[in-house]
């Protein structure tokens, strides 16, 4: 099969748990002999708008197309016209049977229309909540847990867009910028519902994130297929006790505040009495501003900031570790890091909350928390370290841990229809 991989950003530069998943099971489908190509954006302000870089990772084709996207007006962030008429010009020559999409930010979801219209199966991976929510986290601006956008009725985040009144049909000129904005979050909420209904297939990582699409309306629920990601390396033993030394905590993934590395920060501040150290694992440059705060955080305690590492050593950075913290404040969709704890038998702790509930089974394989809590989170790691029996119960207890040749087996059979 001829199959065209779509996102906003891909590897080797952007290495979040979409751009990784949509890697892996690209460079396998080529393995298997598919002609597949990775289609993506990148914004670089150096560059002509819209000129293309092609180049192969892995087996995998790659298009990277250059934007430089500066919007005039809110509604253009889902319209994406110029976007939308680069991929018609590439589905032209590309003339893929399958278009799979594992993002639609930069592209617009008038792309799924765009593919149908030019004869490919389309499928579409739900990684977030880019559809429902302008900042795909559900997180309103203050940080607390938005639910208003499920109905779409929250503008608080596309106000960092500008608008253009002219735009919103005859006398909007003269309306209140609070019921224009209004206007604009609900339209784009039902552009979205009703291009994703386009698609030939659905796919969600979680129960949690196929639920929350579905109580938004955007399907019902048994039209969405859960498909987890797959994991390409082996299955290490699981650990019977704790190595000698300082129990090593370990955060891996995106240094930035939903991400609530901060919480695990100051849960170090409860743990001075504890023969702990934690390593944090991720892009420091990236939100440089929040970096140095948890730096200041950190003080003198023994916290180390790694930076970055690449996919392809996860295992030698998880090995080092004695568990795996994951204390999003956000509703996290299905962490692929949490599956390669469990890969190299490492118990994880994680917040109590979305898909992180879903896949971390509190006492068996892990332990969970309440959001923020950084006491719980100190207590949790607390008892990791000194109940007797525990640690090896939860290492014991990971669940089944599907592989990438399964995930994309089944991927396999979705592109045939």
């Amino acid at each position: 099969m001829k199959i065209l991989i779509c996102l906003h950003d891909y590897l080797p530069y952007h290495k979040g748990g979409s751009e990784i998943h949509a890697h892996q099971t690209g460079a396998e489908l080529a393995r298997r002999g598919h002609d597949v190509t990775a289609l993506f954006t990148e914004r670089d302000l150096s560059s002509e708008e819209g000129s293309v870089r092609r180049g192969l990772l892995d087996g995998v084709k790659t298009i990277e197309v250059v934007h430089q996207r500066e919007y005039a007006d809110v509604r253009e962030t889902w319209e994406e016209r110029p976007s939308l008429e680069i991929l018609s010009s590439l589905l032209d020559v590309q003339r893929p049977d399958v278009v799979h999409f594992h993002h639609l930010a930069s592209w617009g979801s008038g792309a799924v229309g765009v593919a149908h219209e030019a004869g490919a199966r389309v499928l579409v991976t739900l990684h977030d909540y880019h559809l429902i929510c302008d900042a795909a986290t559900l997180l309103r601006p203050d940080g607390e847990l938005c639910e208003e956008g499920l109905q779409g009725r929250c503008t608080e985040c596309i106000r960092r867009h500008p608008l253009l009144p002219e735009r919103y049909g005859p006398g909007a000129e003269g309306m209140d910028e609070d019921a224009l904005y209004a206007q604009a979050v609900r339209e784009r909420f039902e552009k979205h519902r009703q291009d994703l209904r386009l698609a030939d297939r659905v796919l969600s990582p979680s129960h949690f994130l196929a639920d929350v699409f579905s109580r938004a309306g955007f399907f019902a629920k048994e039209d969405c297929e859960v498909l987890k990601a797959g994991y390409p390396g082996p299955l290490h033993p699981a650990r019977s006790h704790v190595r000698k030394g300082a129990f090593r905590v370990g955060y891996v993934g995106g240094i930035y505040p939903p991400k609530g590395v901060h919480v695990l920060v100051r849960a170090f501040q409860h743990l001075a009495d504890v023969h702990a150290e934690l390593h944090v694992f991720g892009h420091l440059d990236w939100f440089p501003d929040y970096v140095e705060k948890l730096e200041r955080d950190a003080g003198e305690g023994p916290i180390f900031f790694h930076g970055h590492f690449e996919p392809t050593e996860i295992d030698e950075v998880l090995g080092d570790l004695d568990c795996l913290v994951v204390p999003s404040v956000w509703y996290e969709n299905m962490p692929i890091t949490v599956h390669e704890a469990y890969r190299n038998g490492l118990p994880v702790i994680a917040t109590d909350l979305g898909g992180m509930r879903e896949c971390v089974q509190d006492g068996v394989s892990g332990l969970l928390f309440t959001r923020g809590d950084e006491e719980a989170l100190a207590r949790a790691i607390r008892r990791l370290v000194s109940e007797p029996g525990l640690y090896a119960r939860l290492s014991h207890g990971r669940p089944v841990v599907p592989t990438l040749g399964q995930v994309v087996d089944r991927l396999e059979g979705l592109y045939r229809g």
